[in-house]
């Protein structure tokens, strides 16, 4: 059988790094896959690691503009991929005229009415409205659908108009971040990470007037902040760190961090601390229960499937409730022991090679149902 990845979409995060895990840990053979296409922009190709069963293949239209990139979508793929491959997996959920295909759900802002209001009246919003009505055609005409954990089926299903087959297949972790807990004493300054982009359902803003809580109490904290920003999202940060200016100085913002280095930050902290409001699956939530770190994290269910009962859970729209839970950790060493030890514990049931493993095994069931 010959298997295609349509990935036309899949520009940066932990979209790419999924694929580039993916495709280093895949045994194709193994589960009846001579031959791997895999189509996407020559920037994205060319991050990709080369394997004897892949061929990556492009197009103009690709290197362009989204228009030109949903043309080629509409009129090219289809006809390309009915004349060379047996299934198609689509990673970034792109509906594609081909039968039989997987698509796979990694965002799920588009399905939350609640999450994606926090946009207002912007092109974002607008975006996401986009990627709803996109995502949903992919999901209903796929055979298959793939998700990150269990709590993203019922967002899915509800917008589906058929019984879907779906399969849970969890991201990996890279062994470089694991870093085995220690009983040990906290920093003084206590150093709190939080790493993701500044953006609306993030709520770094409610994070920082934590920070300014806990100060106030005589705690002595200091947070570093670690990501990408979307531009109203930072200035509503930068306006909850201005309401104290005297505690600006115990706050860091490392815009870029190279993923390579990333394991290093970890290693510093003393505390992880996560309040995204809507995610499908955190790759850096698992990073930092693979560092060891006792975590506070937002009480949402695809959150509470990674991390179980190995950390404390907040409101993330509630800055009393992250210092309640900040509190818990920073005073009780023997608790943060004991959920550092349980999250290092859970990290280590995630692997990539685990992830290709159950990927390919779902794309060859497809294949052979047609």
């Amino acid at each position: 059988m010959v298997l295609g990845i349509e990935a036309s979409n899949i520009l940066a995060g932990g979209g790419l790094t999924h694929l580039k895990e993916l495709l280093s840990h895949a045994q194709p053979t193994s589960y009846g896959f001579q031959k791997v296409y895999i189509w996407s922009t020559q920037h994205i190709l060319d991050q990709l690691p080369d394997q004897p069963w892949l061929e990556k293949k492009t197009h103009p239209w690709l290197n362009r503009s989204v228009f030109f990139r949903m043309l080629w979508l509409i009129f090219i793929l289809p006809k390309e991929a009915k004349e060379s491959i047996d299934v198609l997996f689509s990673p970034g959920a792109n509906p594609v005229n081909f039968r039989p295909q997987v698509s796979m759900c990694q965002n799920l802002l588009p399905f939350d009415s609640k999450e994606s209001k926090l946009y207002s009246f912007s092109w974002m919003r607008i975006r996401l409205l986009v990627l709803r009505y996109t995502q949903t055609k992919a999901f209903r005409n796929a055979q298959g659908i793939i998700v990150l954990t269990r709590s993203n089926i019922p967002y899915l299903s509800k917008r589906l108009d058929r019984q879907a087959k779906f399969s849970v297949i969890p991201h990996g972790i890279n062994p470089s971040f694991f870093y085995a807990p220690s009983l040990k004493k906290l920093n003084e300054p206590i150093k709190l990470l939080y790493v993701s982009i500044v953006d609306v359902y993030k709520h770094q803003w409610n994070v920082v007037e934590a920070l300014h809580v806990l100060l106030k109490k005589g705690y002595p904290v200091e947070l570093t902040l670690v990501g990408g920003q979307y531009s109203p999202a930072w200035k509503k940060l930068k306006t909850s760190i201005n309401i104290h200016p005297e505690n600006a100085c115990r706050i860091t913002y490392l815009p870029a961090v190279p993923y390579d280095e990333l394991n290093t930050i970890y290693q510093t902290a003393d505390i992880f601390v996560f309040a995204s409001s809507c995610e499908t699956f955190s790759l850096v939530l698992l990073e930092s229960m693979a560092s060891g770190l006792p975590i506070v994290c937002a009480d949402r269910d695809t959150l509470k499937d990674t991390l179980g009962d190995a950390g404390i859970y907040f409101d993330p729209y509630s800055s009393e409730s992250i210092v309640n839970a900040l509190i818990k950790l920073i005073e009780d060493p023997t608790l943060r022991h004991e959920l550092s030890t349980k999250g290092y514990t859970r990290a280590q049931s995630y692997s990539w090679t685990v992830c290709a493993d159950q990927t390919f095994q779902f794309l060859s069931n497809i294949a052979n149902a047609k």
